[in-house]
């Protein structure tokens, strides 16, 4: 398993804040207490990070990411219900676009911690993570 060591601390934190804080805060609480918690592991989280979208070397745009771990961790906090095949697409792409491989969905919203690993690799079905 790719990151295996970095992606079990970010669980990690992500399960203490979910414990602390509880499920229906806004996003950016779970984000700012997310940087707090990694912080205090010793992981370096880079919070709002810009990614650029290209096309045929153009760019289109950017579009923001909760935070980067280490430069190798994508990590998205999601506010929907359940989350979607579409957000799935949507975090390969911005593994793409960041030239990583690993991605982990972060659902706080609920009474129970969701968490999805997402991998770069096509064809690779998604599994949630131990959590």
């Amino acid at each position: 398993m790719l990151h295996k060591e970095l992606t079990q601390q970010v669980i990690n934190a992500a399960k203490a804040v979910h414990t602390e804080l509880g499920p229906g805060l806004p996003h950016n609480f779970y984000r700012e207490a997310m940087e707090i918690e990694l912080r205090e592991a010793g992981v370096v989280a880079e919070v709002d990070k810009a990614v650029k979208v290209h096309y045929r070397g153009q760019a289109l745009g950017e579009l923001g990411v909760d935070f980067c771990v280490n430069e190798a961790i994508l990590c998205q906090l999601i506010d929907a219900d359940e989350i979607s095949p579409d957000e799935y697409g949507k975090t390969r792409t911005l593994l793409k676009s960041l030239e990583l491989e690993v991605a982990l969905l972060l659902k706080f919203n609920g009474a129970r911690l969701d968490i999805r690993r997402v991998e770069a690799v096509p064809g690779k079905k998604q599994t949630p993570a131990t959590a």
